[in-house]
């Protein structure tokens, strides 16, 4: 059985020789040779929230969206255009309680570049199997509420962040929601008290209306929820990822500049509790080429280095809190 060191190697090696078909299958809407970041990215840039998918390999679970082929090596090239040299991968939702193919990746990149987030049945694994996922790079459990439609009572849904709270601790996982942001209020009052550091997907995953006749930008505090999350934030277990803007907006993109208002709020308001993420492949929006988002959202930083740092590396630090990868997070 091969060492972990030894995958490594393997995998360095054939990046090397296959580079040159891993930039050809990027399936960007710009040009895919166009590796060169964004000169304004920190060194040692996160990105908080991406996905390793392969159909053929790996099958998702019936009644599953289709999607295409996206491994480590197109996520390798992927996170060079974006600046980022530090990646968190998400189990996708196509995948249930599979983490196959997500722990092979880990295992392949190790915890200098990547650290994970499963999904697993809190009544269902033990505490062996979370050592295990531990020891190889995971860091959290996710809890999608919002890709399979409505969210439970805010009863339920308590209980069960409770569940996985308790089953987290010990190995002071984060516990990642994907929730609306119309159900934060349900959920407000337990967080605090789970013990376990959160993190809220998507900008909290708000209505956002359809622009006015009159072209006034967009109030965040008229939003249900919005004050729930702020005060959340001001907190000193949870987080937000700024990231998925697409699956929010109601602009044209590139820039999706609608949501400008809620992120400028959210700099004001809480710039340690902000973390950057490209939701790479962009689920049911494959083809999608985030980079130009990333360039606006650094164009709204307006210069501020502090700022600029704690999104796009500080922040993730704090949250992930990721051992061999924080002591080498800042470097180049």
């Amino acid at each position: 059985m091969y060492s972990l060191k030894r995958i490594q190697t393997y995998l360095f090696l054939a990046h090397c020789l296959f580079i040159t078909q891993a930039i050809a299958r990027v399936t960007s809407a710009s040009d895919a040779c166009d590796l060169k970041p964004d000169s304004r990215m920190p060194n040692g840039s996160w990105d908080s929230h991406l996905h390793v998918l392969d159909p053929a390999r790996f099958p998702p679970i019936p009644g599953s969206y289709e999607f295409g082929t996206y491994t480590a090596w197109d996520a390798t090239v992927e996170e060079t255009r974006f600046g980022c040299s530090h990646m968190v991968l998400i189990q996708p939702s196509v995948y249930g309680n599979d983490n196959t193919l997500l722990i092979d990746t880990l295992k392949a990149f190790g915890p200098d570049r990547a650290l994970g987030v499963v999904v697993f049945d809190v009544a269902n694994t033990s505490t062996a199997q979370l050592e295990e996922w531990n020891d190889l790079g995971v860091r959290g459990v996710r809890l999608n509420f919002q890709s399979t439609g409505d969210a439970p009572p805010a009863k339920e849904l308590r209980d069960t962040m409770q569940r996985y709270a308790d089953a987290i601790r010990p190995f002071s996982w984060v516990l990642q929601i994907y929730i609306a942001m119309k159900d934060i209020p349900g959920i407000e009052p337990a967080i605090p008290n789970l013990g376990v550091k959160v993190v809220i997907d998507h900008l909290g995953h708000p209505d956002i209306p359809k622009p006015n006749i009159s072209g006034a930008a967009l109030d965040p505090h008229s939003l249900t929820g919005f004050d729930s999350m702020l005060r959340l934030l001001e907190g000193n277990n949870t987080w937000v990822k700024v990231s998925a803007v697409y699956r929010l907006s109601k602009a044209p993109g590139p820039l999706y500049t609608d949501l400008d208002p809620v992120i400028l709020e959210l700099f004001k308001e809480a710039p340690s509790r902000l973390v950057y993420a490209s939701d790479w492949p962009h689920t049911r929006f494959e083809g999608l080429d985030i980079k130009p988002w990333t360039s606006h959202l650094l164009d709204l930083t307006e210069g501020n280095v502090k700022l600029r740092d704690q999104l796009f590396r500080e922040n993730a630090q704090e949250l992930w809190g990721g051992n061999i990868t924080i002591a080498n997070s800042a470097k180049p």
